[in-house]
């Protein structure tokens, strides 16, 4: 006989997260004519995902989605202990391509997938949530 309990047998564990890169706000321009040539890094532990260019903007527009598979258990503070740093963060980063030398960094925020799940604020397909991912330097 199993010594779980009905609620936690059936208690809903998340597999993957899946990630929406709608638009950035008020950037700064790091090229020509002060706009830049924008995209996002999305990465959760080794895993990554870079969104196309938004050119010649200060207020791109993406729309792109991607997904994630989250290690078991991984979401859990009691078994974490045996999984990298940053396995539980979903880290997006906005960066300006740039055509001569290295690309500039414009901003970054950290989700930490563990609080989210455990503050029990879950939102299915709700679109009229939004998140602010850049943060100005």
């Amino acid at each position: 006989m199993s010594s779980l309990t009905v609620e936690e047998d059936q208690r809903w564990v998340p597999t993957h997260v899946q990630v929406t890169v709608l638009k950035g706000r008020g950037l700064r321009g790091k090229g020509k004519h002060g706009t830049s040539d924008v995209y996002t890094i999305i990465q959760l532990g080794k895993e990554k995902y870079s969104t196309g260019v938004a050119e010649k903007t200060t207020e791109p527009e993406w729309r792109e989605e991607c997904s994630f598979e989250l290690q078991p258990g991984v979401l859990e503070s009691a078994e974490r202990s045996g999984y990298p740093a940053g396995s539980n963060e979903l880290v997006l980063t906005v960066m300006h391509r740039a055509l001569i030398g290295l690309d500039v960094f414009l901003g970054q925020a950290v989700i930490q997938l563990d609080e989210l799940f455990h503050a029990r604020r879950y939102v299915k397909n709700d679109t009229t949530k939004k998140c602010v991912i850049v943060k100005r330097k």
